[in-house]
């Protein structure tokens, strides 16, 4: 048994929660634990997690708001895959549904992405937007809006809405990766390491999108989007 340290609201009204972590825990991007607490369990992909001051955090539902400091919680795992890094000569990109953003947000932190193409189907962004720095040749004019935080580590992202959000392309997360893949040369696309990370509904989309497109593909199921 461990204890909630710390649980605010994100922009879409769901929970930015911190959890102690014993010395053993050593998730990685792509993993996620199963948290039972005082009157739910859930299935959380890591945010983030501080092996010096013993915390894992993790975006919850917004039902999680009266789990106040010191609530009493049992985390198990990190289940899943990790992220895998690109290989020599290859450019990682992520392409990831709002279940799968935690995981990007998390493997920004250590890995070396060349770009990020969000999808967030009709759900109001977690993390603050704003207009990125960024050029991504090929894609939408108006298309400018990236994740903050994902700004700050230095990776280019570009997002997806099925409305018309201010900066986001509209339409489904599908329609911006083949907009992102026809505007690249073959060669391009070839040293490009894909990888999908999101509810299997978001792989099963992507899958034929990406198949001999691009050098690498690989998938990285986590569960649905709190």
């Amino acid at each position: 048994m461990t204890r909630v340290l710390g649980n605010t609201e994100l922009p879409d009204a769901s929970r930015l929660l911190r959890v102690a972590a014993d010395g053993g825990a050593s998730p990685a991007a792509g993993q996620w634990y199963r948290l039972q607490g005082p009157d739910r369990d859930l299935e959380l992909p890591v945010l983030d997690h501080s092996p010096a001051e013993g915390w894992l955090a993790f975006r919850a539902p917004s039902v999680t708001a009266a789990w106040g400091r010191g609530t009493g919680c049992r985390p198990a795992g990190p289940f899943g895959d990790t992220i895998p890094a690109a290989p020599a000569g290859r450019e990682l990109v992520i392409i990831a549904d709002t279940a799968g953003l935690p995981a990007l947000l998390f493997a920004c932190r250590n890995l070396a992405i060349h770009l990020a193409l969000v999808g967030l189907g009709a759900d109001p962004a977690p993390f603050r937007l704003r207009p990125s720095r960024y050029m991504v040749p090929g894609l939408a004019a108006g298309a400018i809006a990236g994740i903050g935080v994902l700004e700050d580590a230095g990776v280019a992202s570009r997002i997806a809405h099925d409305e018309p959000l201010p900066g986001c392309r509209e339409g489904p997360l599908a329609s911006l990766v083949d907009e992102w893949l026809r505007s690249r040369a073959a060669q391009d696309r070839w040293q490009t390491a894909a990888v999908v990370v999101g509810t299997p509904t978001t792989l099963d989309a992507l899958r034929d999108h990406l198949r001999g497109r691009v050098g690498e593909q690989h998938e990285r199921p986590v569960p649905a989007a709190a």
